[in-house]
Parts: C-alpha cells; structure tokens; sequence
C-alpha cells in the first residue's frame, strides 16, 4: 500500500516542474510555439567575428550591419547555400551562463561533417556565442564548448542600411560575379537579373554558391550594372546603376534601396 507521504511528495514535485517551465518560459520573453531545438558551438577567436567565406562575403561579416553576429550552419539550416543571408534567433538556457533572451544571428557560413552529428547546429561566432551570456559570463560560456540552444527564423532587418554588391575578384569582360548582403526581410534570393549600360533590359543571372551571382558577358555587356532582385516570398526591387562604369574587381558598392 502506498503511503499518503509519498503520495503527498509526488504532486509537490510535481507541481514544483510545473512551475519550473513556466518561469523559464517567462524568462525567455519570446513565447513563440515555433522555437525548435538545436546544438550551438562557436569557433575562431574567442570574441572572433566568424566567416562568410561559403556565402561569397568573406570578412565583410565583421563590419556593420552584421557586426560578427553571424553564424555556420549544418546541412539542415545552410542547405546548400539557400540559408545565406536568413536570420534566426537563438537563446540558451544553461545556468548560470545564460542570459535565456534571444539573440539574432545571420548565416553567413557552412559547417560541414561533425556538425550534422545533429539534427540542427549553429557554429556560431565566438562574439555571437557570447552574446547569449549573462552580464559577465561570456568568457566561461563559451568555456563550455557547446550548448543547447532554442531557435526559430526571423525576418532580417538592418535598419537603414541598404543592398550591397561585392564584386568577385575574378570577373572578367567576359564572365561578371557578385555577392548580395544586407537584405532585409526575407534575407533571401529567388531570382536575381542584370542590366547592363545603364538600360533596363534585365536578363536572368545564375546562383553559383551561397550569396554569389554570375552572368556570362561579352565585351559589348558593360557597366554601369543595374540589378533587379526577387526574394524568395515573391518580392522585387531594382538597384539602378550600383555598380559603376569604373568599378574594382574585390570591391563592394553600396544601393540605395533594400526590401
């Protein structure tokens, strides 16, 4: 026969759980249902700005807008480059290191082979990593390696910062390539056209590798280059003579326009 205190015992512990995941709810301030779980490691130096390098941005990822707030990511969240340029959010919850409130990330980077070991990783920056630390507790945050963390996608938004262009260093008059940064809302890239001579006759342009656009040229195709985008959810902007007539190869212009 069970005793009445081991009965009483048991719903106090219950009871006591169940209060437990509403304060962290609380704690967390987003209450969204679309928060899934991850694994979250960092690399690099230890306040480091991380890498753009499978996005075709290289070290832009530690200026403004992004500011190192970036992040690597496994199969499942880079998808093979489709990811460049999404945001997510990402809180942890480790005592006593964990701030619990959300912090924004871009992907900016792919982390292959031991990353897919999960379903969901984020190798983060160690600057972002730390940015998920209570006051003070960066340092032994990122001492623990890894993390359990909570993530779910959000729009981007870089205030009033607009599209950018980097130009690849290879281009040629006969074959012309870019990265695209900065774009807000959806982050993200369905089609992307190039105009040529400062007309507005668009043609289509290829997606070789993350954030990176080609078109094959001849030597009649000429700048100033205008570009119209279509993001993924459907909607477009045109970016009218950004990059000029005597444009660098390694540099990057600036629009002034962005979603």
């Amino acid at each position: 026969m069970v005793s009445t205190s081991f009965i009483i015992v048991t719903i106090l512990l219950v009871n006591f759980s169940s209060c437990l995941c509403v304060i962290l709810h609380k704690n967390n301030t987003f209450r969204h249902k679309s928060f899934a779980y991850a694994l979250a490691t960092w690399y690099g130096n230890e306040t480091g700005a991380g890498s753009g390098g499978a996005c075709g941005w290289e070290d832009d990822v530690k200026d403004p807008p992004l500011s190192s707030m970036i992040s690597a990511g496994n199969a499942n969240i880079f998808l093979n480059g489709k990811r460049c340029g999404h945001c997510f959010q990402i809180f942890c919850n480790q005592p006593p290191y964990c701030s619990g409130q959300p912090i924004t990330v871009t992907v900016s980077d792919e982390c292959p082979e031991t990353c897919n070991n999960a379903p969901f990783h984020f190798d983060l920056s160690g600057y972002a990593f730390g940015a998920m630390a209570l006051p003070g507790q960066d340092h032994n945050l990122r001492q623990l390696g890894q993390v359990d963390v909570q993530f779910q996608r959000v729009p981007c938004s870089y205030g009033g910062t607009s599209l950018a262009f980097k130009v690849h260093e290879d281009c040629n008059q006969y074959w012309f390539a870019m990265a695209i940064e900065y774009a807000n809302g959806d982050g993200g890239f369905g089609y992307v056209e190039i105009a040529g001579g400062g007309t507005q006759n668009f043609v289509g342009m290829d997606n070789i590798w993350g954030a990176v656009w080609k078109k094959d040229i001849d030597p009649s195709f000429i700048a100033p280059f205008s570009f119209r985008l279509t993001s993924t959810d459907g909607k477009t902007i045109v970016a009218t003579n950004v990059i000029p007539t005597t444009f660098s190869t390694g540099s990057k212009y600036s629009s002034n326009v962005n979603f």
